[in-house]
């Protein structure tokens, strides 16, 4: 009788956390909700695919390109976001660890600024440090989510 109970109740534990995977589904971000959210803040974005360059790829996970810019910009200067969707907080966490390796090693022309939230990693590439032209908005964006 004991041994029964006992193997009921790992059974029921195995089911449990089985079925959750230690994550909250409905509380992970999506690509199209960071999509929506950056859009509802003003700046316009143009999908360029997905990149699969070792550099960029982070915790196996590909970044969904972007150019963003205003309605009225010249298409010349537009600056680009790479916006990764991950697995897990702790994906992201990795990912972003590995990705500031790669910076230290790296010569770029662009000035790059991460943006977290839950699962959701947006790398902005700006022309200029401190003077971004969409760093705020992608912020309020991303703390709205």
């Amino acid at each position: 009788m004991k041994f029964r109970m006992i193997i009921l109740v790992l059974a029921i534990i195995s089911v449990i956390t089985g079925c959750t995977d230690g994550v909250k589904k409905g509380n992970q971000l999506t690509l199209d909700k960071v999509i929506t959210a950056i859009k509802a803040e003003g700046p316009e974005l143009f999908s360029k695919g997905k990149l699969d360059d070792e550099f960029v790829v982070l915790s196996k996970v590909k970044p969904n390109v972007f150019s963003i810019g205003s309605p009225l910009e010249d298409t010349a200067k537009l600056e680009n976001i790479h916006v990764y969707i991950f697995d897990s907080e702790q994906a992201r966490i990795d990912g972003l660890i590995t990705f500031n390796k790669h910076l230290e090693t790296a010569k770029l022309a662009y000035y790059v600024k991460a943006y977290e939230q839950k699962n959701a990693l947006v790398i902005y590439y700006s022309f200029g440090e401190i003077d971004t032209k969409f760093g705020d908005k992608i912020q309020k964006a991303m703390e709205k989510l």
